[in-house]
């Protein structure tokens, strides 16, 4: 029979022995300084100066006085002195220094539960193979630490995907981000099978396509707006080819109450523009009502309603054959409360009943 047991080393009572109760104490001491293992610190080489009873430490790689040769033990100070005890694997202490349960494996304490390069993680779910985090709950907040916040998600080569997949009783009905390519894109879908790409972004040329897979300028509206060299508003251009950007409306619009751009008009209400051409007439504005003009600006700058083509001599030229011209009507003392106005001006005068202008001297009546 061993004198002592195989696990802690807590000495037997053996038959012959006497003052049994020297034996039994020193099992108790042993079991008071190891069950419920609490240290102060971890790698401590000197002792501390006024140890209190009961305090227990481990004892670092290096140690001197009273822990000399006890390196990677467990001192305790224990009846006014202190005594040691060498870890063996398996057995936890808690760091009270660190805040940390540990576990010994043998040669170090490592923590018990170690937040580094876990498998898996579920937080009010399962986790598996291919969902590696899983959270369940009404929102997920990813905060700042005093600063800004960046999520990150990274793919391992250009035909990979990394993007953000929203679902619909886990069926996929949107996506967005980058989809076996670099470019960023965002793609909706009935039923989680068929995709279809609503927008495109450009990772090489910043260009923007709605619609169009392949943007080929900097906007690309699919089927509505197309152009080879820009689209931008303001003092730019909006091209299709060479010379014009066409919206086809029978595809797009209803046939009632609609706005169109195009080269012919081809439904109710339409304006066509043409962009900068050779010639000026290419270079115009036009628009259609139940297939007539009502005006055109011409590129240089003749004005036509009622007309696509104003005469050349003519700066603003109205056609009609049914309807006349109706300039301002107003009375004598809204005529004379016209600021400053300019010689030529005409307006039709409802107190005389009749046209007049301004000479620059006065206002004379054009009625004869």
């Amino acid at each position: 029979m061993t004198e002592t047991t195989p696990l802690l080393d807590l000495p037997y009572i053996m038959p012959s022995q006497a003052q049994k109760h020297v034996t039994h104490n020193e099992s108790l001491r042993m079991l008071d300084a190891l069950v419920h293992l609490r240290v102060g610190a971890r790698g401590v080489d000197t002792p501390p100066a006024d140890p209190a009873e009961g305090d227990r430490l481990v004892v670092g790689a290096a140690p001197s006085e009273a822990f000399a040769g006890q390196a990677g033990n467990i001192a305790a100070f224990q009846d006014g002195a202190w005594a040691f005890y060498t870890p063996r694997a398996g057995w936890v202490i808690w760091d009270a220094a660190e805040s940390a349960l540990l576990v010994f494996d043998g040669a170090a304490w490592k923590p018990v539960f170690d937040p580094q390069n876990l498998p898996l993680i579920g937080v009010n779910t399962q986790a598996d193979e291919t969902n590696r985090l899983a959270v369940r709950g009404d929102a997920t907040l990813l905060s700042h630490d005093g600063a800004g916040h960046q999520l990150k998600i990274n793919k391992a080569a250009t035909g990979d995907t990394g993007s953000l997949l929203f679902q619909t009783g886990w069926s996929g009905r949107a996506e967005m981000g980058l989809t076996g390519d670099d470019d960023f894109s965002i793609k909706v879908s009935p039923d989680g099978l068929a995709w279809h790409g609503a927008l495109t972004v450009d990772h090489a040329t910043g260009r923007v396509g709605i619609g169009a897979v392949t943007p080929a300028t900097a906007l690309d509206v699919d089927g509505i707006i197309r152009a080879s060299t820009g689209f931008r508003i303001g003092n730019a251009t909006l091209q299709n080819g060479a010379n014009s950007s066409q919206l086809n409306t029978s595809a797009h619009f209803s046939t009632t109450g609609l706005f169109a751009i195009g080269t012919t008009p081809t439904n109710n209400y339409y304006l066509r523009i043409r962009l900068p051409d050779a010639s000026a007439e290419r270079r115009a504005i036009y628009a259609y009502a139940e297939g007539s003009p009502i005006f055109v600006v011409l590129g240089d700058a003749r004005t036509g309603i009622g007309t696509s083509m104003p005469a050349a001599s003519a700066q603003l030229e109205v056609a009609s054959t049914t309807k006349g011209f109706l300039p301002p009507r107003m009375t004598t003392a809204q005529r004379d409360a016209i600021p400053s106005p300019a010689e030529g001006l005409i307006v039709y005068n409802t107190t005389a009943h009749e046209p007049q202008v301004w000479t620059g001297a006065g206002w004379v009546g054009m009625a004869g």
